[in-house]
């Protein structure tokens, strides 16, 4: 296998779940060709240093710098060291730029709780974002497809974080087709606990126990929620997957814990307008969920919820202009920027549109970063 793949993971924890990540490595044969970016943060235990120690000594690639280096690294870097701050998931971020300085062709991005399922091919499979595919495509009469269709789950009415209430729970068309397509992003699903939003974990706690049938290409009309856990993307498309910074205060609320989905929006929303597709369904990963307080997350996700149902249903219509992936998300860094200021309804106050036009400073200087790497 010629193609570098990064594996970009941020953890507080003492890294035993990469034993899993390892396994898999060295069961495909793949430990030249896979490097794990691990981020710490400032409550990650010393342990999990010692767990990289041991990893390199199975003769896997490991990289994991100490808070320090990861600092020392951003201020190379210029203005992005502010926008990055610590105890955030948003430190994901300067593990991108890292598999960006190390040419990778390939990032997978994954969470401390996302497990590859024993026997499956994992990287292998993610490795479709450097190809092209001939695949069922899904084309659905209202725009929106809901990835959790193909796994076996209770309940059936289960849909993935991110995706806009207001086209939940609707009776759509779906047409399909054969197509042959160059995949830029490969959206893998989960088994175990689904990757839904606070809301259904209280009213509705979901177990996916299999996927059901084969994985399949998105229209370019059709959108779903892209996250961080268990996603690919190829090289160019790191541009465009800046996760977005959150902690931000709004409407007495606190926007965070979607950064994740609002990026994958932009990334999708780039990727449609070069003409490359977006995959979903394999690799599975099991998904064992860290323990969460889902009152509290619901209150950090209410205003994200709120905005979504605003920001889905514009960047679902609009016209980028750009011949790459830094073009396309220069061009939607402005539209934002212009866009903040037109939004309307309860969760649009000045804040709301404030956090917008940071978001939009944060973009440009996420295209400056990566410039700066040399990447085109």
């Amino acid at each position: 296998m010629a193609n570098k793949i990064c594996l970009v993971v941020t953890t507080i924890n003492d890294g035993s779940f990469l034993d899993c990540y390892v396994k898999a490595i060295l069961q495909e044969e793949v430990s030249q060709d896979v490097r794990i970016i691990i981020i710490p943060d400032i409550k990650t235990p010393g342990t999990l240093f010692e767990k990289c120690e041991e990893i390199k000594r199975q003769g896997v690639q490991i990289i994991c710098p100490s808070v320090e280096t990861q600092d020392a690294y951003l201020a190379k870097l210029g203005t992005i060291r502010n926008i990055i701050p610590h105890n955030s998931e948003n430190r994901r971020n300067i593990g991108f730029l890292m598999a960006l300085e190390k040419e990778c062709d390939v990032l997978i991005s994954v969470d401390d709780d996302n497990y590859p399922l024993s026997g499956n091919l994992f990287f292998k499979e993610h490795l479709l974002v450097v190809q092209k595919v001939k695949a069922e495509s899904f084309t659905s009469d209202d725009g929106w497809f809901n990835i959790c269709d193909l796994l076996d789950v209770e309940p059936k009415t289960t849909y993935p974080r991110g995706f806009p209430y207001s086209h939940r729970h609707k009776i759509r068309t779906i047409t399909r087709s054969h197509e042959e397509a160059t995949v830029h992003i490969n959206a893998g699903l989960w088994l175990g606990h689904p990757d839904i939003d606070a809301v259904s974990c209280l009213y509705a706690p979901a177990t996916s126990r299999s996927f059901e049938g084969t994985s399949v290409l998105l229209g370019h009309d059709t959108w779903t929620p892209i996250n961080t856990q268990n996603t690919a993307i190829t090289r160019q498309a790191i541009a465009a997957y800046y996760e977005w910074r959150t902690g931000y205060p709004m409407m007495g609320m606190t926007i965070d814990r979607d950064g994740d989905i609002f990026s994958g929006y932009c990334v999708q929303a780039c990727a449609r307008h070069l003409d490359y597709h977006i995959r979903v369904g394999t690799p599975i990963a099991d998904h064992r969920r860290n323990s969460h307080n889902y009152l509290k997350d619901l209150t950090y996700e209410l205003a994200c919820i709120w905005i979504l149902e605003d920001f889905t249903h514009w960047i679902h219509d609009i016209n980028l202009e750009g011949s790459n992936y830094i073009e396309a998300y220069l061009c939607l860094a402005e539209m934002i920027d212009e866009q903040a200021d037109k939004f309307s309804g309860f969760i649009w106050n000045d804040a709301t549109r404030g956090y917008f036009h940071y978001i939009a400073y944060c973009m440009r200087t996420w295209i400056k970063t990566i410039t700066l790497l040399g990447v085109d």
